[in-house]
C-alpha cells in the first residue's frame, strides 16, 4: 500500500508541476501541444532520476526509447526502400516506383534530434520521405549520421559531407536517374543546420 501511495504522489506532483506551463495561447491543438511537452518533461526527469542512482544515462534511456518506433525498409506499391551505405555511412534510398522518360529529382535528408538522437528508422522520418519520394516521383536519401556524445563534433557535419559527396558522383547519379541540376539538400532541427552547412561546402 505505502509503493502504491509513493507512486500516486509522484504521478501527481508530475503532474501539478507540468500542468502549469507557458504555452500560447493562440495554439490551436493546445491540449495537444501541452499533452506532448508533459509527456517529454516526465521522461527526461525519469531519466534523470535513474541516472543519479547510475542505473543508466539520460542520454541512453532516450534513445532506447526512440529504438521502439525504429521501422524496417518495407517497399510498398510506390516506393521501393533499400538501406545501403555510402562510404560506410548508413542511407536509407527511397525510389518512387512511377515511370519517368526524363532524369528525377533527388532530395537528401538528413534527421534531427540535437545531434544526439534520431535516426531515418524512425516512422516520422519514414514517412515523411517516403511521401516526398512518392510525391516528387524522384528519389531521397536520408543519412544517419554518428551522434554525439559518442562521436564529437565536427564529427556528424563531415559525414553529412561525406554522404553527399558520395551520392553527387556521376556513376551514382546515373545508377539511381538522378537530375544533377535538381538536387534539394534538407533537414530539419540540428538536420536542417547540417544541410546548411553541407550546402556551403559543395
Amino acid at each position: 500500500m505505502g509503493l502504491k501511495a509513493l507512486c500516486l504522489g509522484v504521478f501527481w506532483v508530475l503532474f501539478a508541476s507540468h500542468i502549469y506551463i507557458t504555452i500560447p495561447g493562440n495554439i490551436e491543438e493546445y491540449w495537444k501541444v501541452m499533452a506532448l511537452e508533459m509527456v517529454v518533461k516526465t521522461f527526461i526527469f525519469i531519466g534523470m532520476c535513474f541516472e543519479n542512482m547510475g542505473i543508466i544515462s539520460c542520454e541512453e534511456l532516450v534513445s532506447m526509447i526512440l529504438t521502439l518506433d525504429y521501422t524496417q525498409p518495407l517497399s510498398d506499391e510506390d516506393v521501393t526502400v533499400t538501406d545501403t551505405a555510402f562510404v560506410d555511412i548508413p542511407v536509407r534510398v527511397y525510389l518512387s516506383k512511377r515511370k519517368s522518360e526524363i532524369a528525377r529529382p533527388a532530395v537528401i535528408y538528413f534527421h534531427g534530434g540535437a545531434f544526439h538522437f534520431g535516426s531515418f528508422k524512425q516512422k516520422a522520418f519514414d514517412s515523411l520521405n517516403r511521401w516526398t519520394a512518392n510525391k516528387l516521383n524522384g528519389v531521397v536519401v536520408a543519412v544517419d549520421y554518428r551522434l554525439a556524445p559518442q562521436q564529437h563534433f565536427p564529427t556528424q557535419s563531415e559525414d553529412s559531407f561525406t554522404a553527399v559527396k558520395f551520392f553527387l558522383q556521376d556513376k551514382i547519379l546515373t545508377e539511381y536517374r538522378v537530375d544533377p541540376t535538381r538536387i534539394c539538400i534538407s533537414g530539419d532541427s540540428s538536420g536542417g543546420s547540417l544541410a546548411a552547412a553541407v550546402t556551403q561546402q559543395t
